[in-house]
């Protein structure tokens, strides 16, 4: 993928931003361990700098979607434990136990054909992922779990009994009849069963909002720390985290239109007025939602709206006057007392925030500043 340096749009990621919002996790939810999820790009703001910043600033581990964002994660030198949180294929075991990352199994059949890929001398990571209402993926049958367990307690050399989790399909809404069914079904699957080196089922929400009714001591988080709050203000308003990204650019053309004229494909703008119009190398191209149409963008400190619609490579916005040529523009991010956030996106588009996030295309420039 082509990375657009010689433009000026660019997604910065502050990690003393990371850092303040993990030292939050640690104080609300009591934990000891913190797996970091960094899937799908880290959320769009970056694997490596993410992954770099979130472990500098003391979180112990990584967690996953595909066993290949685990192998970008060792070539890039990162030692510290990550966890698959998905199913991979069983042909692919050998792999995880030479990268030492942490699988996670929901069968007996599975650990049997990955018993037969294991080649090696060093024993496969397992994590045993328990369906307590999410649907996705996971053990339902207490029977089939005390089996699993059996099996890799027979069989050392090959596997290491490392996890038990869930995963909350409701823990951050202020309806939580189907949290707590959920919790009862994890404490009917697992109390009483031997117990391994990680117990880990609270996510974002759970961390949040639920630290006194399951375990936390070790937590799997991602929204949180990403600065977006995971109610997105149900809960709890998001005044207690910062703002980890910041989006800017600058105006590329600055053109005075006389009324009448239509802007962008479609012209479903036309210039009630004359408008001074600004152009901005950032389109949907880059990952915006089209939807952003009428959102603004702050320049000089003031909001300047998006007017058309948005191209693959840029936008167009109503400017206040005559602004220079690489006047600097603020998509995401502080511009005087003035300031926009994927919350704010979120609100204008209908989109979740985490979602909009993960759209910011591999040719955004990602920076790690602070």
């Amino acid at each position: 993928m082509v990375v657009a340096q010689h433009r000026p749009t660019r997604l910065l990621i502050s990690q003393q931003a990371i850092a303040h919002n993990l030292a939050v996790v640690r104080q609300v939810s009591g934990c000891r361990t913190i797996f970091m999820a960094v899937k799908d790009n880290a959320y769009g703001f970056g694997l490596l700098p993410v992954s770099r910043a979130v472990l500098a600033s003391g979180a112990q581990g990584l967690a996953v979607a595909v066993l290949d964002e685990a192998l970008v994660l060792r070539a890039a030198g990162i030692k510290a434990p990550i966890l698959i949180m998905s199913l991979l294929d069983a042909q692919y075991a050998q792999a995880c136990a030479d990268q030492q990352v942490i699988v996670t199994v929901a069968s007996l059949a599975w650990l049997q054909k990955a018993q037969h890929n294991l080649t090696g001398t060093a024993p496969l990571l397992v994590s045993l992922g328990l369906d307590t209402g999410m649907g996705r993926i996971g053990y339902r049958n207490r029977a089939e779990i005390e089996a699993s367990i059996h099996f890799l307690r027979q069989h050392p050399t090959q596997f290491t009994y490392q996890g038990l989790m869930t995963h909350f399909a409701d823990s951050d809404t202020v309806e939580t009849d189907y949290f707590h069914r959920q919790v009862r079904r994890w404490h009917a699957l697992t109390d009483g069963l031997p117990q391994p080196p990680m117990v880990h089922v609270a996510n974002s929400g759970a961390a949040m909002y639920h630290a006194a009714e399951v375990p936390t001591d070790i937590i799997r988080i991602g929204t949180v720390v990403y600065g977006m709050e995971p109610s997105e203000g149900t809960m709890r308003p998001d005044n207690y985290l910062d703002q980890i990204e910041r989006l800017e650019s600058e105006l590329i053309m600055v053109k005075h239109v006389p009324a009448g004229e239509g802007l962008s494909y479609g012209h479903t703008y036309v210039t009630p007025t004359a408008e001074w119009v600004g152009t901005i190398p950032i389109g949907y191209g880059d990952g915006l939602s089209r939807k952003l149409k009428g959102f603004p963008v702050l320049i000089q400190g003031k909001k300047c709206p998006i007017i058309g619609n948005l191209t693959m490579d840029a936008l167009m916005v109503r400017l206040p006057g005559p602004l220079p040529v690489h006047t600097p523009v603020t998509l995401l991010g502080q511009d005087g007392d003035q300031r926009l956030t994927l919350t704010d996106m979120a609100q204008h588009t209908g989109i979740a925030p985490w979602e909009l996030s993960i759209r910011f295309a591999e040719r955004l420039p990602r920076k790690l500043v602070d």
